[in-house]
């Protein structure tokens, strides 16, 4: 990375001190949001089974009892496990090595935006460098349901001072996730809001620790939700909340103590030309970042551009990401929240009826699905097209702006 900047996957193959020489930074909390994307292998264990095995006095007494050889060959640290349930053994470079190429797929293990071969060399990277191969990682917990439109997924890591880290996923390809996403304009808090804030609040009572809680894209909203609704026992812990280009809150959410509360511990982080992370309000100072990319594409984490230990910032958002703000909160101020929630179900209408699942196949799946989705546009009411339109519109001015637009 010498001489010009480079990417996460450079920072992680270049930058290999310890955490004790270079404490935990912002581009290290980009890393561990960006491995949230991919579905972990068996090898690092699920929360829920940790919970049976751990989550009680008498859940580990019986897992002490059914293993006495242990407890025989190493009785200072089974009665400590008596006492504070063990974090699990599988580290990153355990879980790099149980996974092969085809996990890193749409259709198998990935459920990102991003190429899947760029999290595929993170990984690679990340299991050779001394920095993060020996992090360890569990408490995975996934929840997806159309029926609910919810989509929810976590981990947690542990770093070598004993600080945890959770990590939740941000938005998947599946339309139920960017539904659920859309939903908040006019539902708070949304399912997956909650069951960051259960995530927590369960991941706290298991481990001791200090907590640094992060997420890319709607991971950080969650992130920031979760500590936001912590209870003051939890709330203490928390040393830091990371939104990376993560969207924000309704401003009577922003505005309460609770929010206030925490506020000093937010770190948001977003791309010059940021779109998700200026949905909603964020009344903290935001770190801009520079992209390789442009416009929407600057949400892609990993063309967020890295000098060394720290990311290479400008200023200001640019001219058209102010507006894209200023267009939508215009927009979302002259709708009711029943308005809103029409509005929502009518775009989602209409892309279910490509008969595709995901973002990712309906752009494999090309111009055959035009006529079937034109056909819900039309069968829409008037004020449900004028809506999807005028959103359309504003998300077209932000992702091809006008030369003198662009500064």
């Amino acid at each position: 990375m010498a001489g010009q900047p480079g990417n996460i996957i450079d920072y992680v193959r270049t930058r290999t001190g310890s955490f004790d020489e270079r404490p935990f930074n912002d581009v290290d909390a980009l890393v561990l949001a960006s491995l949230a994307y991919q579905t972990l292998p068996d090898v690092v264990p699920m929360l829920v089974d940790w919970e049976r095995r751990y989550g009680t006095l008498s859940a580990r007494l019986h897992t002490l009892t059914a293993d006495m050889s242990h407890a025989l060959t190493a009785p200072l640290a089974s009665l400590r496990m008596l006492r504070h349930p063990p974090f699990p053994d599988a580290t990153l470079a355990d879980a790099a090595a149980a996974l092969s190429p085809q996990d890193f797929d749409y259709n198998a293990g990935y459920t990102g935006l991003a190429d899947p071969k760029l999290t595929e060399m993170l990984f690679a990277q990340a299991a050779r460098n001394p920095r993060f191969s020996s992090i360890r990682v569990g408490a995975v917990d996934e929840q997806f349901s159309r029926e609910h439109q919810t989509q929810f997924a976590a981990m947690t890591f542990l770093l070598p001072d004993g600080t945890l880290v959770v990590s939740f996923r941000g938005t998947d390809t599946s339309f139920v996730g960017w539904k659920e996403d859309f939903n908040m304009a006019f539902q708070y808090p949304v399912p997956a809001q909650r069951l960051a804030a259960e995530y927590v609040a369960r991941v706290a009572r298991l481990w001791r620790g200090d907590l640094v809680l992060l997420g890319h894209s709607k991971g950080g909203n969650l992130a920031v939700y979760a500590a936001v609704e912590s209870d003051d026992v939890v709330r203490d812990r928390i040393r830091r909340i990371y939104s990376l280009d993560g969207p924000g809150f309704p401003s009577d959410v922003v505005e309460g103590d609770r929010y206030r509360a925490m506020a000093d511990r937010i770190v948001k982080i977003i791309p010059d030309s940021s779109i998700v992370g200026m949905i909603l309000d964020s009344p903290e100072d935001c770190v801009v970042v520079k992209s390789s990319e442009y416009g929407p594409m600057q949400h892609l984490a990993f063309s967020w551009q890295v000098d060394r230990d720290g990311f290479v910032t400008v200023p200001e958002v640019s001219v058209t990401s102010r507006e894209f703000k200023r267009s939508l909160d215009a927009m979302l101020a002259d709708m009711t929240p029943e308005q809103c929630e029409r509005a929502v179900d009518a775009m989602f209408k209409v892309l279910a009826a490509s008969d595709e699942h995901g973002l990712i196949g309906l752009v494999e799946a090309g111009p055959k699905t035009i006529p079937a989705m034109f056909g819900a546009f039309v069968d829409l009411s008037d004020e449900e097209r004028q809506h999807i339109l005028e959103a359309a519109g504003i998300l077209l001015k932000a992702s091809f702006p006008l030369p003198w637009q662009s500064a």
